[in-house]
């Protein structure tokens, strides 16, 4: 007999192929992910866990470049590609942390092979962050794109058509440049309009809801309310801006205008969009507000009859991420049945 709901939560999600002291990271790195791994584990020990998995360095061929991954490859054995793969300073260490990736789509996958038989019917997966790295290029933390991954891998599985939300503060750029144009994967993300790092990347004209439709997926930018209702104008850039208090109900109405009923729901689950992260004067979220983006998502999981996966998303304050990730658990914990219906071809 199966479980409604379990984890992937293990030590092997902070592998590296040298020894950790050795490593020159970045910032909020992979020690900064494992600090929040190592707190939330004691506090979500009832729930059954999926048994570590190391997926196939391959499996992301399937939406990155062969170039890409070639460079990286050479990166993590201390080599220096020609030319050098497009990686912001943030990146900075991460292709050590290969086998850390090969762990957190393992789990994924090992989620997405058990709700594929019917034993599963949400899961949520620990890792490092994903949504920022496109098919050749990491920036923001992400050196690699696991949701991307485990989308491709449940496509092949009979998953045919997947729903991807987003409600880290920062845009998911790279999982909407991955998709751009596909039909059988739609992405919505909840994200800052005028977020300052994406902006050093280039990002805010992609973050548009007309930057979105144009690639067939939905963006919901939020403005920081202390900045001129006009601001959007002002810097050219097309398309709706919603405030804080539209961002969850502008959610429920992307919800329940999809283009086609999921067959697989796949959440990042970031965490900095809280009000006391960088979420304030933005989104201004707070615990109960994700428990409310996580009932909106288990809600069209069950209009669907569909399973759901989550992975753990961005988050620079680790009590507050901790404590918003525990809302988010335990509520999708509380769900019962949601894919008792859902059968794949």
């Amino acid at each position: 007999m199966g479980h409604s709901f379990a984890i992937s939560l293990h030590p092997e999600l902070a592998a590296t192929s040298r020894p950790l002291h050795q490593i020159a990271f970045f910032g909020r790195s992979l020690p900064h992910y494992q600090g929040i791994w190592e707190s939330l584990a004691p506090l979500v020990a009832e729930h059954p866990l999926i048994a570590p998995a190391m997926a196939d360095l391959g499996l992301y061929h399937t939406v990155h470049t062969e170039q890409y991954m070639a460079a990286l490859a050479m990166l993590a054995e201390g080599q220096r590609p020609e030319p050098p793969p497009r990686l912001s300073t943030e990146c900075a260490g991460l292709a050590f942390a290969l086998p850390a990736y090969q762990y957190a789509l393992g789990g994924m996958c090992a989620a997405i092979d058990q709700m594929r038989v019917g034993t599963l019917d949400c899961a949520y997966c620990c890792g490092l962050g994903g949504h920022h790295a496109a098919a050749d290029r990491g920036h923001g933390y992400c050196l690699l794109n696991p949701l991307a991954a485990a989308a491709r891998y449940a496509q092949g599985l009979g998953f045919r058509r997947v729903l991807l939300i987003d409600w880290d503060i920062h845009h998911g750029d790279g999982t909407q440049a991955i998709f751009a144009g596909d039909p059988t994967v739609y992405h919505i993300s909840i994200h800052s309009a005028f977020d300052l790092y994406m902006a050093t990347q280039g990002g805010l004209q992609a973050a548009t809801t007309a930057a979105a439709a144009a690639a067939g997926h939905c963006n919901i930018p939020v403005r920081d309310d202390r900045m001129p209702s006009d601001i959007a104008e002002r810097l050219g850039l097309p398309g709706q801006i919603f405030s804080g208090q539209q961002s969850i109900p502008a959610l429920a109405q992307a919800l329940e205008r999809l283009p086609w009923q999921p067959d697989l729901i796949g959440i990042f689950s970031g965490y900095d969009a809280h009000r006391d992260d960088c979420g304030a004067h933005i989104t201004g979220w707070q615990n109960e507000d994700f428990r409310t983006l996580t009932r909106l998502a288990l809600g069209a999981a069950r209009r669907a009859g569909c399973p759901l996966l989550s992975v753990h998303g961005g988050g620079y304050a680790p009590a507050v991420t901790v404590a918003a990730a525990l809302s988010h658990i335990a509520t999708l914990a509380e769900s019962e049945g949601i894919s008792s219906t859902h059968h794949i071809s």
